[in-house]
């Protein structure tokens, strides 16, 4: 497995679609991903504003919107947002590989990391080519790190699959429907399928890159 460090500088944002940021906050700093859909991806964000900037504003962006906030009246605290913009879903959807919050974007520039296997990370990269080349990429790879299995998949991914073994939903025959385990775990049952077949093609990447590799 690999990791990617991807990094794009304050000038190079100043003349991209996210220069529109800078005018608002120093950075939005993700610290999870609440939930994709049509919509985008719904972000749990800490933000930096610029003074007299404050969470409406984030509303002029054509690829944000502000959804609630629990900021404090020092301005400390989290702000729940739905992110749009192409790269940002790309990065959520894209098969084979782990976007690792926390991760910032915003005025001063933008940074992620992302985990997966070689295939996937590589393809990523092509992608971000297209919608904004890096200015920096350090890859690095991952075979020694004993938590690499356990950190491909998102906490929700973690807690779906070994809730789904926990009572037999992998054995033959099954011993549950995914009606029933979306139901115990009180999560809507596509939102369910999603996690577990996402989990599913990053696990099977995962153990067919290793068995290559041995």
């Amino acid at each position: 497995m690999r990791e990617a460090h991807i990094s794009w500088n304050a000038q190079s944002i100043a003349t991209s679609e996210y220069a529109s940021i800078a005018k608002i906050a120093t950075k939005l700093e993700v610290v999870a991903h609440l939930d994709v859909s049509e919509k985008g991806v719904r972000q749990l964000i800490i933000p930096t504003f610029k003074d007299g900037k404050g969470p409406d504003d984030l509303n002029e962006i054509p690829f944000l919107t502000f959804e609630d906030s629990y900021l404090e009246k020092n301005g400390a605290g989290h702000l729940v947002i739905w992110n749009s913009h192409p790269l940002s879903v790309a990065a959520i959807d894209f098969q084979d590989i782990h976007i690792i919050p926390p991760y910032s974007f915003g005025g001063d520039g933008m940074e992620i990391t992302v985990r997966g296997v070689p295939q996937g990370i590589s393809n990523f990269l092509k992608i971000c080519k297209l919608f904004l080349p890096p200015d920096q990429v350090k890859v690095v790879e991952m075979v020694d790190d004993e938590g690499a299995l356990e950190q491909l998949l998102t906490d929700k991914q973690r807690e779906c699959v070994i809730a789904a073994c926990s009572v037999g939903y992998y054995q033959t025959p099954k011993k549950t429907s995914l009606r029933q385990l979306s139901e115990n775990l009180n999560i809507p049952r596509s939102t369910l399928q999603e996690h577990l077949s996402r989990a599913e093609s990053n696990l099977m990447n995962w153990a067919a890159e290793s068995l290559r590799n041995d």
